[in-house]
């Protein structure tokens, strides 16, 4: 179902800003600081791992294996979220541009971080996001008219519910 106007497709997109809305993005560099493997250890391996980065080693050389990238470029909040926890992804949105900084400790254990660049959330125009907008108009299109033909299907039954009759062993009042 496309709609019947241009205009009508960018009314939609006025009456809908948050679905089009870009969310703020970090890009970042990580290094991962096992806790099982330095135990009580950890804050002074981040200590070492933090200045062997701020002298210029390179960051696949500092630090533990992890499933985790090493680098995340223009990652949104919320799949930081899932990766990092709360805590430290509310962190990579406030932290200086360019510095090593850390430890913060996730689920997974600890991380030093250098932020690359942030960019805020913002609404593209609507030129930049046109077939994203007319694939939602289509879809929410649909979603309507299958509601309303579904409704329009159900007026024509009627729905019965015929209980088993009650018998002396169903009451339980009776002793």
């Amino acid at each position: 179902p496309k709609p019947t106007s241009e205009a009508e497709l960018q009314a939609f997109y006025d009456a809908n800003p948050e679905r089009f809305r870009v969310p703020e993005r970090v890009s970042f560099d990580q290094v991962f600081l096992d806790p099982a493997k330095h135990g009580d250890a950890v804050q002074s391996a981040a200590a070492a791992a933090l200045a062997d980065l701020s002298a210029g080693k390179a960051p696949d050389s500092v630090g533990d294996h992890t499933p985790l990238r090493h680098r995340y470029d223009q990652a949104p909040r919320d799949q930081l979220e899932v990766l990092f926890g709360k805590t430290m992804t509310a962190a990579l949105f406030m932290l200086p541009v360019g510095e090593w900084q850390g430890p913060f400790k996730s689920d997974f254990g600890w991380h030093l971080v250098r932020i690359h660049a942030r960019s805020p959330s913002r609404l593209p125009p609507f030129d930049e996001v046109r077939d994203r907008v007319l694939q939602a108009f289509a879809a929410d299109r649909r979603a309507r008219r299958n509601a309303e033909e579904y409704a329009r299907m159900r007026s024509h039954y009627d729905v019965v519910v015929e209980w088993p009759a009650k018998t002396s062993t169903d009451d339980s009042t009776s002793a």
